[in-house]
């Protein structure tokens, strides 16, 4: 008998360190300036590549983005940052170390670091503690800014720093990745004009954040981002690191929706809470919050694609809907939910309507009863012959993933490739001339679409592409709503119209 335990006990501790190791992933820490900080997403075009740079690699690992705007190897360090990075990194972790656009400003001494002494100084400070926790530190040569002379040559503004980081990478035998060296001949490649794409040139008018239009030669847009991330995973090919295993194949970028618009509802969805610092953030369905209940991978999804990505945080107006090509109603706040809820009023039906009658894409997601307010949600979709049941179907418990799946699909460019996706808790639908439904099954219409005018509208009772049900945080891996809303996402878009 006691033997038997001491058996069970064993097993049970191997099986628990089992898992344990399983689920242990690769950590990839970015430090450095504004070139690689990730940006806000709402009405912003400047994008850093650290930002783009998980885009890459599968589920494998995790990269945490510490880059800071404006940091150099003597501000990120004396302002704390570095600490807490330092302080959790664990063998097998990787730091990547770029700094040089900061580091010259001689008139600013918290962040001035001279080449030949603070700055490799500081360098070998990131190198030491790094390997101390037995990480492993990269080293990358700064991204070249944009200039050119009268006669179209490239000029490098970068002085001695890209030198003293390959120079420390030999000394101390770091990996290096020389994205100055790759910049560089590329930007002289493509020459004065072509390279505006890859900065901020805006044109006036295009975003409300900068009506003025930007002529920025430092910062990058996202095709900029995406450009200067792939010479981070050139790098890595060409240094033969273990993280090549995590990095993806294929296409994994497009440009077919360029020129659209995703806009996502602030206002008629509005809650609050505190975010770490005790500041009053909106989440849930926002395209910020990285939480379980936030739109941040589907943002990202959708940039992916080739859109771009907006906030409405007002009552829609037909003016400000002319901005989007789609426009995202998720779960209308309840008195339960807010305090004093914006409801869906009869002037924004109204001009609503006359978006969508003139070409505009609308995405309603409902919820269960209890957890949406159905009255004026209702009085919206029922222009369009949708009306959302106040139910709630697929009732679940903790991980009752099975209740909640669905793997019997119509020939629809949703489901084309997708072997089962999950719905939780939802309300269906009753549809009137001239919605149709998408998905039927056991006889209720769980997925619905209307045409309308010159418009398009679809409609699902749930809102299932939020982060944790599309990237398998939460999911188990044979459920595929990202694959799915992908699908759903380039499906719609190919139906919008172009407004930038």
């Amino acid at each position: 008998m006691q033997k038997n335990i001491i058996r069970i006990l064993v097993l049970s501790i191997a099986l628990f360190s089992l898992n344990f190791i399983l689920q242990e992933k690769t950590n990839i820490y970015l430090i450095g300036d504004s070139t690689c900080a990730d940006k806000p997403l709402d009405d912003n075009p400047e994008r850093g590549w650290g930002q783009v740079f998980p885009n890459f690699f599968t589920d494998g690992v995790v990269i945490e983005n510490h880059a800071k705007n404006g940091r150099s190897t003597k501000s990120f360090r004396d302002q704390g940052l570095w600490k807490s990075i330092s302080e959790k990194l664990k063998p097998g972790d990787y730091v990547f170390i770029q700094f040089g656009h900061n580091d010259s400003k001689v008139s600013d001494t918290s962040r001035c670091a001279d080449a030949r002494t603070s700055y490799k100084e500081n360098l070998i400070g990131y190198i030491k503690d790094t390997r101390e926790k037995g990480a492993v530190p990269i080293l990358l040569t700064p991204v070249n800014r944009r200039k050119f002379d009268t006669q179209g040559n490239f000029i490098d503004q970068h002085g001695e720093y890209p030198a003293v980081v390959r120079e420390v990478a030999t000394e101390m035998n770091i990996p290096l990745i020389d994205v100055h060296k790759k910049s560089l001949e590329l930007f002289a490649q493509l020459g004065e004009e072509k390279t505006k794409e890859i900065f901020l040139h805006i044109r006036p008018g295009i975003y409300k954040s900068a009506l003025n239009g930007i002529n920025d030669n430092t910062h990058f847009t996202r095709t900029g981002a995406i450009v200067a991330a792939k010479f981070v995973v050139e790098g890595i090919k060409e240094l033969n690191l273990p993280l090549i295993q995590y990095l993806k194949m294929g296409e994994l970028f497009s440009q077919k929706a360029e020129g659209k618009i995703v806009g996502l509802d602030y206002y008629f969805n509005r809650e609050f809470r505190k975010n770490k610092d005790g500041n009053e953030v909106q989440f849930h369905y926002t395209w910020e919050d990285k939480e379980n209940s936030g739109f941040y991978e589907v943002g990202n999804m959708i940039e992916n694609i080739g859109a771009g990505i907006y906030e409405m945080s007002e009552a829609p107006t037909y003016d400000e809907l002319k901005r989007i090509s789609m426009y995202i109603i998720v779960d209308p706040d309840t008195p339960k939910e807010t305090t004093l809820p914006n409801y869906i009023d009869d002037v924004s039906i109204s001009e609503i309507v006359k978006w969508v009658n003139d070409g505009g894409v609308l995405v309603l997601m409902g919820n269960d009863f209890g957890n949406c307010e159905f009255e004026h949600f209702n009085n919206l979709s029922e222009k369009f012959g949708i009306h959302f049941n106040e139910v709630s179907r697929n009732k679940l418990s903790g991980t009752e993933f099975y209740k909640g799946k669905f793997d019997k699909f119509p020939n629809h460019p949703i489901f084309e490739g997708v072997k089962q996706i999950y719905l939780k808790e939802i309300s269906t639908f009753k549809l009137n001339p001239p919605a149709e439904p998408i998905l039927i099954d056991n006889g209720d219409v769980i997925m619905a679409a209307s045409k309308y005018g010159n418009g398009f509208v679809f409609a699902v009772g749930d809102p299932w592409i939020y982060n944790e049900y599309i990237d398998n945080r939460k999911l188990p891996i044979e459920y595929e709503n990202y694959k799915a809303a992908k699908n759903l996402f380039e499906w719609l878009l190919e139906k919008s119209k172009k407004v930038r």
